[in-house]
């Protein structure tokens, strides 16, 4: 595996010739928007500039309206189907075997391996709150 921990470096993927692409962070602004045509890959951008913000030690609060960003909070440095398990809807024939070995191949794919999923976990606190709900750490400003 190569390594992509370069302080002050997001690694991004690789272009479309297989040069690594990676990103200088000083480039950075104090707050970002992501705009984009549907599909055209804003979640997955946001989510790579965020995991490796983390991985530098640069806080983010992001506010996520839609519930995409959730994923972040799925660090399996293993890749156990047990550690999936919770997470899958076998209800909706997703197995969590399938889920382990789909993210081991798709990480192999570009060069990478659960140490930086470890990384990445010992990095930074995740935590979603949930303002009317219970799904995560509930947030009332009003106590009822």
């Amino acid at each position: 595996m190569e390594d992509f921990e370069k302080l002050g470096q997001f690694y991004l993927g690789r272009t479309l010739g297989g040069e690594l692409l990676l990103y200088d962070a000083r480039d950075l602004m104090t707050h970002a928007v992501c705009v984009g045509m549907t599909g055209s890959g804003k979640t997955g951008l946001c989510i790579g500039l965020l995991e490796e913000a983390a991985m530098d030690g640069i806080p983010a609060l992001i506010i996520d309206p839609k519930g995409d960003l959730g994923n972040l909070l799925l660090t399996f440095p293993e890749l156990r189907p047990e550690d999936f398990a919770p997470w899958v809807n076998r209800e909706a024939g997703e197995d969590a075997a399938a889920q382990a070995e789909a993210w081991r191949k798709g990480l192999e794919k570009w060069g990478q391996d659960g140490s930086r999923i470890r990384k990445l976990k010992e990095a930074a606190e995740f935590t979603i709150y949930t303002p009317g709900s219970n799904a995560g750490t509930p947030v009332s400003i009003v106590h009822s």
